[in-house]
């Protein structure tokens, strides 16, 4: 009977140094991985910005996702509409689009899917399926196709350059140019 104590003891030793061997360095990355679900979600969100108590943005989007993994993005989904301020209050802009990304760590909004931006105060209109809004440099870029509409013509082509306010723009690609008045 001793015998078997001993024996019993032996086996529960054997299976916890088993238990204690070294991990590999997929089953470590594997247990300390974190989640790649968001960590907040807003349905039918109204979001608004502002800077010194002035609103500067409107946002209506349908579903906002924010994740801290792998990297620190917000992702907007559905029907997208953000109404863009001066600083009377006026809106000056308005962007449509189904899908954005913010990436605040590196500065990017990345609109896409059915893209439309109006610039009220020029009274043009751009439609494409990509937009990169590069917040540090102040650039708005897209190597998508493109098209403006503005009072006396209508440009397309692929692949944008242009300010944050739309004003200064060159279409890298032009392919065609047709005047209203034309029409």
């Amino acid at each position: 009977m001793k015998h078997v104590g001993y024996l019993c003891s032996f086996i529960l030793l054997s299976f916890t140094f088993w238990g204690c061997q070294p991990n590999t360095i997929e089953e470590i990355k594997k247990v300390s991985e974190q989640d790649t679900f968001p960590v907040a979600v807003i349905n039918n969100a109204d979001v608004y910005y502002s800077d010194s108590g002035m609103v500067t943005m409107h946002i209506l989007a349908p579903s906002i996702k924010n994740y801290i993994y792998p990297n620190d993005i917000t992702i907007l989904e559905g029907a997208l509409k953000g109404n863009f301020y001066d600083s009377l209050g006026q809106v000056r802009s308005v962007i449509y689009c189904n899908y954005a990304k913010l990436d605040d760590k590196n500065g990017i909004v990345e609109l896409r899917k059915n893209v439309k931006v109006f610039n009220i105060i020029d009274e043009t209109e751009f439609y494409s399926e990509e937009l990169l809004w590069n917040r540090r440099e102040h650039v708005i870029t897209s190597t998508k196709f493109i098209r403006i509409v503005t009072p006396d013509k209508i440009i397309w082509g692929d692949g944008l350059e242009s300010d944050e306010e739309m004003k200064n723009y060159k279409i890298l690609k032009p392919k065609g140019e047709i005047y209203v008045n034309e029409l």
